[in-house]
């Protein structure tokens, strides 16, 4: 179609075409015809959603680009470095920008014109699109926190709309909990939760994954089964393959370190366990100074075998070793639990860890002593400094996954 010989409003006209079409493809050969450059339409996050780039259709990292700061209230925006022009559509989740390659700085404002009549169309199909994709990241969302921390029944709750997720009660799954370990923003999140999900569809896995408290990516993986005899493969190698794959790939592209957790496997009504155990695993082995890495539940040494079971157990194993000590702190406003775990940290140095505490090296071991008392252990005991350190790191890590407050 030649859009310059077109008499109409050609707002209305490529508008209409994206209320009709859902696509953007009448807006591009508008933008192509009346700018002669490469344009890339992105949403807020940075996603492309339509480029006149060849291939443009297949992922890849160049899905996701880098956007100029939203505070800028400007509309346009030209970046002489790397020589585009961006012009900015909406605000919010719901708008993007219209971005022109190889731009002159004179020919800037050549382009406003042909910008400005199709801002209205592009803003409607993002509008659309932000719609689709916060309607289904509730939905998943909310089912998964219907299965790992509500008390439903799983029978009741899979005979509802969430029987389109296509879940079977009787096959295997398992939690995968990843944790950027830097502080994102929520645009930053849900970039990396949009990029996350293209790249389960391009590798064709059959994973779900959403976003809790802007913190974690939360993963419902379904087992594999052998092609041939169609039994359930119980080892990991594939698995953990695909999520190191990723870990990989995420790092690469977004430049900042990850921690990935990893449960066990069960069927769907006794899921919120994999679901405490790859939060474990997460929390753990940054605890213990093993960030960066992906860990499997079966990876924690002696905390995998405590880790596995009910939570009801599992405080009561802290509680028996640590209970005294924390009312002796609360009671006292004292710090015998820091002190202790400053100890422990510093390798059982005892003046290493005065020197940390800032504290006197007799005011250390009355502490040491007092902690020895209350507990009941002795500190010169290696059975003993086992319990009260596996202790310690159970009590930290059920603050740190937020099971106890």
């Amino acid at each position: 179609m030649d859009f310059m010989a077109w008499t109409g409003d050609i707002n209305v006209l490529l508008t209409d075409s994206v209320l009709e079409m859902r696509t953007l493809d009448k807006v591009m050969a508008y933008l192509q015809e009346a700018i002669g450059r490469q344009v890339i339409i992105t949403d807020y996050k940075g996603m492309v959603h339509a480029t006149s780039e060849v291939n443009s259709d297949e992922f890849s990292s160049d899905r996701y680009l880098s956007l100029p700061d939203w505070k800028n209230t400007e509309p346009l925006f030209y970046d002489e470095t790397t020589r585009r022009l961006y012009y900015r559509i909406g605000c919010g989740d719901k708008g993007g920008f219209i971005i022109v390659n190889d731009v002159k700085p004179e020919c800037c404002g050549t382009y406003r014109v042909p910008l400005d009549k199709s801002a209205l169309a592009v803003k409607t199909f993002l509008a659309q699109a932000a719609v689709m994709e916060s309607t289904e990241n509730l939905y998943t969302n909310n089912f998964l926190k219907d299965v790992l921390l509500r008390n439903i029944n799983i029978k009741d709750l899979m005979k509802g709309n969430y029987a389109l997720l296509n879940l079977d009660l009787n096959s295997l799954y398992y939690i995968c909990i990843m944790e950027p370990e830097k502080s994102l923003t929520q645009r930053e999140m849900h970039t990396l939760h949009s990029y996350t999900r293209e790249w389960l569809t391009h590798n064709n896995l059959d994973i779900f994954c959403t976003v809790w408290d802007n913190k974690y990516l939360v993963f419902i993986c379904p087992t594999h089964y052998d092609k041939k005899t169609l039994e359930v493969d119980y080892g990991w190698d594939k698995h953990l393959s695909n999520i190191k794959r990723y870990h990989k790939e995420v790092r690469i592209k977004f430049s900042f370190p990850a921690s990935l957790g990893i449960g066990n496997k069960y069927t769907i009504s006794k899921l919120h366990r994999s679901y405490q155990e790859a939060l474990f695993s997460l929390h753990l082995s940054k605890l213990t100074g093993k960030g960066d890495l992906v860990s499997h539940i079966s990876d924690l040494g002696v905390f995998t075998l405590i880790c596995s079971n009910d939570l009801i157990d599992i405080k009561h194993f802290y509680n028996k070793y640590l209970g005294p000590v924390l009312d002796f702190d609360r009671s006292y406003d004292r710090n015998l639990l820091d002190s202790l775990r400053c100890f422990f940290d510093a390798n059982l140095d005892v003046k290493e860890t005065a020197d940390r505490l800032h504290l006197h090296i007799n005011s250390l071991r009355y502490r040491l002593k007092k902690i020895e008392e209350l507990s009941g252990m002795n500190l010169q005991k290696m059975e003993d400094r086992a319990n009260l350190y596996v202790a310690l790191k159970v009590y930290d890590l059920l603050l740190s996954t937020g099971f106890m407050k």
